[in-house]
Formats: C-alpha cells, structure tokens, sequence
C-alpha cells in the first residue's frame, strides 16, 4: 500500500516551529534566521519522515518552479557528452530538479525557449552556442524579465557586459594560439590549419603566425561531414598541393584522428614526418600509439564555477553580470615530439 505523502504542516509540528518557517528552512530561502539547533531539528524531521517539497505546489504559490534547465546540444561526440554529463553533475549538487534540454530539437529555437520557459524555472544554464550575439541578448532579456536567473556556460565568445547573464568562457583563441606556436616553433613555417573557425580557432593560429612574422598562412576547412571523415578528406588533399608540410593542428582531437589516418596512408610517420595536435584533450588521447599533443578544455573548472556564480545568484547577490574566461593549457605528447626540458604543460587559469 502507497504511503501517504507527509505534509510540510506535520514537519512543522514535529519541529515545533510554523509552516512558514520550516518552509523557508527546507527550500535554502536566504533571508530566514533561525538558531542553527532549529534549522537541524527541521531538517532531521523532514529527513525522517522523507519529506520531499510539492514543486507544483510551489508553482502555485509563487509563479515559480524550483526546477533548472540545462540547455545543451546533444552530441555525437565525447567532448560535447563530456561536458554535458560534467555540468548535470554540477548542477545535481545545488539540490534542485534539473531537466536537460537539446533546443536544436525543437527547430524553432524561439519557440523552444518559450516551450522551457512554461515551466517556470528558476535558472537556465545555457550551453548551446548556436546564437547569434543579438538573438542570446534578446532572449537574455526575454528570460530575465520572466525573473528566471540565466548564466551562459562555455558560450563561443566573449560577452558585452550589458547582456543580463552571467558568462563563463574558455578563450579557444588562446588555445590555439599556445598549439599553433609549439607547432610553429618546432617546424617552422611549414604548418597547416584544419578544421572549422568556430570559437576563435583561426584567430589564435593567425596570431601565432604574425608574432613570428610569417606570412605562409595554410588554412584547409572542413565541411560538414563528421570531423574524422572531414579532416580525413581535407588532409589528403593538403599533402597533395602542400608535400612539404611538417605540422597540422586540427580544430579537435576527433579532427586530429582523421588528419593521422591520411598522413599514414601516405606512408608518413607521427611526428618524425608531420607532427599533429589536437583540440579537447579527449581522454584516449593518451593511449594512442603515438600519444597526441592537445589543449585541454577546463571542462572541470568550467562546471564548478558556473555553479558557484549560479548558487550565489540564488541565494539573492545582485552583483554586476558576472564575466569570467578560462585559459585552456596546452598539453604536451610525443605526437608533437615530446615535452622539452623548458616545456611544462601549464595549469588552467581564470582571468
């Protein structure tokens, strides 16, 4: 027989304190002062007796659900799994209902947004890159309006500090530019580019050749297959118009994949022939028979502090929209030729 559901009235009676206040103990509320011995005798009530908040009940007392949503393509691939999974994680720990939503399902995404926010959510946490600035910045305002809290996680660029959300962002640009330049360094102006120009890639391989004067600029996009098949393709092509190449760096680590795969077909060796690096620092990349050199995306990093900047808006600071950029470190592997005595992979930081 199903048990009946324990009210928040009886977790109060057993507490000894009113429904008002076990209320705003159990739902975190900041503003509530109670002596620490009563805030542990509500919990440990409500601990006994399983008690678990009505959302819908909530929903219509105040307008709001205490759910958040995670929007976040779905993907294919491990990066994009990985850093899914890590910020559902995340967001697991603020102790509040999550649902997870790949708004490239929906089509319209203006209509997907209006969909999510039937719910009434508490916060969006949105990982989805595919916005224009000015469509993210309206629909930033759209939401905010709603009183929903809104932090873009990962988001491709940087920011303008009047779009009302908080923005975590990984500076792909520096990363790249830290890849570009070991390769450069080590083979001189004979390395290539291949991948797509999404979140600042080319820019740091660009910036990287203009600090060492060098005008070879080789640059092969990929198209719209799959990275490994993609790059595959585009790689053949660029050991055929450019036979004296010595390095590649590939947009991601999956791209890197089919970029090795052409150079052995050609009957090259990794790195003796043509060094190789990669972007994600995906975890196999390690085991590889060559161990490929790559940037590592501070997915962890990425997810903490984003939950930091969420707990703190929920618990009512109204501090400026909080901008923060993570700087991936390049790791160094024998598909490149190994770290050097000088040549430590450098930790991630924030700036």
């Amino acid at each position: 027989m199903a048990r009946e559901r324990v009210t928040l009235r009886e977790i109060a009676a057993k507490a000894g304190v009113t429904p008002a206040i076990a209320s705003r103990v159990l739902n975190n509320k900041p503003d509530v002062r109670v002596a620490d011995a009563t805030r542990a005798r509500i919990v440990e009530a409500a601990r006994e007796a399983n008690y678990r908040p009505d959302p819908f009940a909530r929903v219509l007392r105040s307008g709001k659900s205490s759910l958040i949503i995670l929007v976040a393509p779905q993907s294919f691939y491990l990066m994009g799994a990985r850093k899914t999974n890590r910020m559902q994680l995340a967001l697991h720990s603020l102790d509040h209902p999550v649902m997870t939503a790949d708004i490239n399902m929906f089509g319209d995404p203006d209509a997907a947004v209006e969909f999510l926010m039937l719910t009434r959510p508490t916060a969006i946490v949105w990982m989805a890159p595919d916005r224009s600035e000015k469509d993210f910045a309206e629909m930033c305002s759209d939401i905010r309006s709603r009183d929903t809290h809104i932090i873009a996680a990962d988001y491709p660029s940087q920011l303008p500090p009047d779009v009302p959300c908080d923005a975590v962002t990984v500076d792909r640009a520096h990363g790249c530019y830290l890849a570009a330049s070991h390769l450069l360094d080590r083979r001189g102006d004979k390395v290539a580019f291949i991948g797509t120009d999404r979140g600042g890639r080319v820019e740091g391989f660009r910036r990287a050749l203009k600090e060492r004067n060098i005008d070879r600029e080789i640059i092969y996009f990929t198209g719209p297959e799959d990275p490994p098949h993609g790059s595959l393709a585009v790689t053949r092509r660029l050991l055929e118009e450019q036979p004296d190449i010595r390095g590649i760096f590939c947009h991601s680590d999956i791209s890197a994949i089919g970029a090795i795969a052409a150079i052995r077909e050609a009957g090259l060796t990794i790195p003796d022939d043509i060094a190789v690096a990669g972007y994600d620092n995906e975890p196999w990349t390690e085991f590889l028979d060559v161990p490929l050199t790559t940037v590592a995306h501070p997915i962890e990093q990425l997810s903490s502090l984003s939950m930091t900047i969420l707990r703190g808006r929920m618990e009512g600071n109204s501090d400026p929209w909080c901008r923060v950029t993570l700087q991936p470190p390049l790791i160094v592997r024998e598909s490149t030729g190994g770290a050097g005595l000088d040549e430590a992979p450098p930790h991630p930081t924030a700036m």
